[in-house]
């Protein structure tokens, strides 16, 4: 069986072509660093060194389209099944999930949850549908690792009609923390079950995970994809009196507010609007730049 997996996320494209029989990725690729000039692309063909393409892609619903080409042009033929990262799926999915119409409609209903990253799954579900409609597709949560939080690590000190409504926290990168915990008990050759592990996830999305015997205990990203560490473009752990405080002297809506929260602040912010990229910023500290 070959399967082919989409990894979505905020600013990147990330995609292999995997062949479950012997192990073997037939296809790698990575678009990042996107820009009105296009995108780079890190491409590596039956386990080759990647080798760097400049793309014409300027977002990352434009490079889904390069996908299939790039297949055809290396003669790999079409996969068996298709799978997807999706950020968010709130309490619905603890598990993977074939994906229906219902499935579909639950994650579009998720996505005031994660703004930046459920309407890119989606968008790369509606491609992969398009491009292959008789191939079974399969959402994979980044909530689904989490849902085995307890109480006390997830419950919000807020009015109960609050908590009610939805307000808890979720927890995000759960596919990454969870492989994290599972790599690091076959490297040390100890029982997944006898360790106790503090995983980091860090690229321009980040957060920190408590693993103890195989299991999600407490994480720093909460009902959000905001809350926790300092990350490319959002903010990490903020006071909540801020958003009135920006309501006030600055006149700010909580449209304009969320927006600066999500896109302009973190790595971006701290650089007065330079960056996000840490290769970039350690360029520019190099030459002297104090906000880098």
């Amino acid at each position: 069986m070959r399967l082919l997996i989409f990894n979505i996320g905020s600013s990147s494209l990330k995609f292999n072509l995997y062949n479950i029989s012997t192990g073997e990725k037939e296809m790698r690729g990575a678009y990042d660093r996107f820009s009105p000039e296009g995108a780079e692309l890190s491409l590596s063909i039956n386990q080759k060194p990647s080798e760097k393409i400049q793309s014409k892609a300027t977002t990352v619903l434009e490079s889904f389209s390069e996908i299939p080409q790039l297949m055809k042009k290396h003669g790999i033929a079409d996969p068996d099944a298709i799978s997807h990262r999706v950020a968010h799926g709130g309490t619905f999915f603890r598990q993977p999930a074939i994906i229906t119409d219902k499935v579909i409609d639950t994650i579009k209903a998720c996505t005031p949850l994660a703004p930046l990253h459920n309407p890119p799954a989606l968008s790369g579900i509606e491609f992969a549908q398009k491009q292959w409609p008789k191939l079974p597709q399969v959402a994979v949560f980044d909530t689904a690792f989490h849902q085995s939080i307890p109480q006390r690590s997830h419950t919000y000190a807020v009015p109960q009609e609050w908590r009610e409504a939805g307000l808890r926290r979720y927890g995000f990168h759960g596919s990454s923390h969870k492989y994290i915990a599972y790599r690091t008990a076959e490297v040390l050759g100890i029982k997944l079950l006898n360790l106790r592990i503090i995983s980091c996830h860090l690229g321009n999305g980040a957060s920190v995970c408590a693993i103890e015997r195989g299991k999600s205990v407490d994480t720093s990203m909460g009902m959000t994809a905001l809350e926790g560490l300092v990350m490319g473009t959002r903010s990490g752990d903020l006071d909540p009196g801020a958003i009135e405080y920006l309501q006030n002297s600055l006149g700010l809506t909580t449209e304009q507010i969320s927006d600066g929260l999500y896109k302009h602040s973190g790595m971006k912010g701290l650089t007065n609007g330079f960056s996000s990229d840490l290769r970039d910023i350690e360029q520019e500290a190099a030459k002297g730049n104090p906000a880098c």
